[in-house]
């Protein structure tokens, strides 16, 4: 009987590390990024953000950008109602050679950095993330139990 589970744990843990799947957060993108000025002489920066599903309790945190290498951080932020948003940063009256963006979502992280160019990388934490299927869950919690029982 003690060959037959743990034979059977076995076969039990050995599935449910094989059911996890990968998939990817749900972390904003960066559109576009696009400056301006201002009747007073402003520097505009224009950054349109899409990001699945905004709600209540989803939603864009912050924009950070890099300006030739200086970072300027955005966090009073309007809740976007909708997939894609446009933010508007005042960067003052200096223009920047260079300007990098990137959005951060308060449940699951930073995007890319997204260059006034279109290009994109390094950096984002746009990653996979295991996920258990509810069958895989159920299998451990099953092989737990048994070798919980089996003391």
């Amino acid at each position: 009987m003690n060959k037959i589970i743990s034979l059977l744990t076995l076969i039990l843990l050995s599935i449910s590390t094989l059911a996890s799947t990968t998939v990817n957060a749900d972390v904003p993108t960066v559109l576009t990024i696009t400056r301006r000025t201002d009747a007073s002489g402003n520097i505009l920066v224009d950054v349109k953000i899409r990001h699945a599903d905004p709600t209540t309790n989803h939603y864009i945190t912050q924009i950070t950008l890099e300006l030739d290498g200086a970072t300027k951080t955005q966090t009073d932020l309007v809740r976007a109602s909708s997939v894609e948003a446009t933010y508007t940063i005042n960067i003052g009256t200096t223009s920047p050679r260079t300007i990098r963006a990137r959005a951060t979502c308060n449940l699951h992280g930073a995007s890319a950095w997204f260059s006034e160019s279109g290009t994109s990388g390094d950096g984002g934490t746009s990653t996979g993330i295991p996920a258990y299927p509810l069958a895989a869950v159920a299998l451990g919690t099953l092989a737990a139990a048994a070798i919980w029982r089996r003391r």
